[in-house]
């Protein structure tokens, strides 16, 4: 918001606002001390508020000026009205989400929630998680030290199915002949979103998926938030492991998709009957922006990224169908 020009006449002002207003530029007329400030709301407008000042200063009786006071309220009307309805779809979801009236109980996110804390017990406990993690093959060190960061993405990205998923035979230190490792394993794709690392990790993943997800799932129901989550989950998994390979764990990618499209859909489709308040938008955009510049060591960047803009695009793609 920037200030136009300062008036000491109130008529004159309000008439220059109106007339403003009725020529597509939002503005606000405030006193203060007796002088009278047009604000003018986009700053890429200024210019053109600058351009309609001096005609007006010239001659503001002109009856162009006059008779836009009815337009300009009746536009400031429209526009209440609809400021009204977006702040009736705007929900903070840290707090309101589960007294929204979204249909049935998220039973999908729930046993995600449980299905993620039964399994970080099982790794405090001690078990083996080893089928869990995307592939339990990766480069030996020596081979890392010879490949620079970019061709060791390359040799993994002409390898996206790790080898417990195709059954190829690999040479493993120690063998002199290649051996077969698994074969089927597909789950491998997916489960990496149900592991954690530490306490912290997992209780900030299952407080956003418990906000997120209860949303999503109470718009989209059951079948396609489980399409939604699969996808994301697939999307975010493989990227990760192409960027550093496969030992990454975290529900972070997804969540990341849930928030790029409730952000996205919400804000492009108002029949979606939905749409993030700005401080959720902030704290997400600015925890990702922390952990991209590693303020955060360990963790899955790439994984947030291509959840971020798989789940912005499928929002745009989903608000472009609801027109």
């Amino acid at each position: 918001m920037r200030a136009l020009t300062e008036m000491d006449n109130e008529t004159e002002a309000r008439r220059l606002g109106d007339y403003l207003y009725a020529q597509g530029i939002p503005n606000d007329v405030d006193e203060d001390e007796g002088e009278w400030t047009i604000w003018i709301h986009d700053d890429e407008q200024l210019a053109a508020a600058e351009a309609e000042l001096k005609p007006f200063c010239t001659n503001p009786s002109d009856s162009k000026y006059t008779k836009t006071s009815g337009t300009a309220d009746r536009l400031r009307k429209e526009q209440a009205e609809e400021d009204k309805v977006a702040a009736k779809r705007q929900v903070d979801v840290r707090t309101q989400v589960f007294g929204q009236s979204t249909g049935a109980k998220p039973m999908l996110t729930l046993f995600m929630i449980g299905l993620c804390v039964i399994i970080h017990l099982l790794k405090i406990s001690g078990r083996d998680l080893s089928p869990l993690y995307y592939s339990n093959i990766s480069l030996t060190n020596a081979a890392k030290q010879s490949m620079s960061d970019a061709e060791q993405m390359q040799y993994r990205m002409k390898r996206v199915l790790p080898p417990e998923v195709t059954g190829q035979r690999i040479g493993l230190a120690g063998n002199e002949k290649p051996q077969r490792v698994g074969v089927g394993e597909a789950w491998r794709l997916i489960t990496p979103i149900f592991m954690h690392g530490g306490f912290l990790h997992i209780i900030f993943n299952m407080y956003w998926l418990y906000f997120l997800g209860g949303v999503m799932e109470g718009k989209l129901g059951f079948g396609r938030f489980l399409g939604f989550v699969i996808l994301a989950a697939l999307l975010s998994n493989i990227g990760q492991y192409i960027a550093e390979g496969p030992y990454f764990l975290g529900m972070s990618g997804v969540n990341y998709g849930l928030f790029g499209y409730l952000w996205i859909r919400g804000k492009l489709d108002p029949t979606f009957g939905f749409q993030l308040d700005p401080s959720t938008i902030a704290i997400m955009l600015i925890w990702f922006g922390v952990c991209l510049i590693g303020l955060m060591p360990n963790v899955a960047n790439t994984a947030h990224a291509i959840g971020l803009i798989s789940g912005a695009g499928m929002g745009w793609i989903a608000a472009q169908r609801a027109r």
